[in-house]
């Protein structure tokens, strides 16, 4: 993906979405490694903590779009 995509998309789901699905996919990378190879595994940790700074970032971030009820930003 170009940065001109991703502004593309930004631009079409508002910031805080895209930061809410950058979360998700952080928090599943975490599960998927936590499965693969345990809690104890610096990925694991990373993943958790990089989605958990997203998600505190997404409370701090302000809406740059109208709000669409099918993205909805806290929908886990």
């Amino acid at each position: 993906m170009t940065q001109h995509e991703l502004e593309a998309l930004v631009d079409e789901l508002g910031l805080v979405s895209v930061v809410s699905l950058l979360a998700n996919i952080c928090h599943n990378k975490a599960r998927q490694t936590l499965c693969l190879k345990g809690q104890g595994a610096s990925p694991y940790t990373a993943w958790n903590s990089n989605g958990f700074l997203l998600r505190q970032l997404m409370t701090r971030l302000r809406p740059t779009c109208s709000y669409d009820p099918d993205v909805d930003p806290h929908d886990h």
